[in-house]
């Protein structure tokens, strides 16, 4: 919040942010996922604190559309039409990508793969679903290598388009679903560069 403030970072609502803003509304959510131990962490600041962060989280935007539409970031990716609307549709997309309905052996929900037939202009950066490795896909790149579940923290240099990864100390929350080994998938790709 404070780098938000001072103009040092952007910040984007996912769907634990959106989760734990409705939490903080009063709202009845399931506490999975870590946010009971938010919750309890929450629990032992002033409420004062409690409505700052309810305050931050409503001020997130969904996506950004940067460096005059060259670059979309979004928690679980975008789909070109949706680049610069918003809406509640645009929304569900940014928090939790597109699913068919389905669930998985695991319970979780199975997600369509929306980045196998991205063809937009711009570069879309996204997380939500962990990967073991950040591997470029039709101008869409997931950087969520699963720091939480014991991978690496990875980022996007922009517009140099350099990937930066730091490995985990430990495993923070252990996954519902395990995570793909880096050697069972294909080694990041170089992006096709004008």
């Amino acid at each position: 919040m404070a780098m938000v403030r001072a103009g040092d970072a952007l910040c984007l609502v996912g769907n634990h942010e959106d989760k734990l803003r409705r939490h903080l509304q009063g709202r009845a959510v399931k506490l999975t996922h870590g946010l009971a131990a938010t919750v309890e962490q929450l629990a032992r600041e002033p409420a004062s604190f409690a409505d700052e962060l309810a305050a931050f989280i409503d001020g997130l935007f969904h996506h950004y559309v940067l460096d005059d539409g060259r670059l979309v970031v979004a928690h679980a990716g975008l789909i070109e039409r949706y680049h610069g609307r918003s809406s509640g549709r645009v929304r569900a997309f940014c928090y939790y990508g597109e699913t068919n309905g389905e669930r998985d052996e695991y319970g979780l929900p199975v997600r369509l793969d929306w980045a196998a037939t991205y063809s937009g202009a711009a570069r879309v950066v996204y997380g939500h679903t962990p990967t073991a490795s950040a591997t470029w896909v039709n101008r869409t790149i997931c950087i969520d290598t699963g720091c939480v579940f014991g991978g690496a923290l990875t980022a996007l240099r922009y517009p140099e388009l350099e990937l930066v990864a730091v490995p985990a100390a430990r495993v923070y929350y252990e996954p519902t679903r395990p995570l793909a080994r880096a050697s069972d998938q294909p080694p990041a790709a170089e992006d096709e560069r004008p």
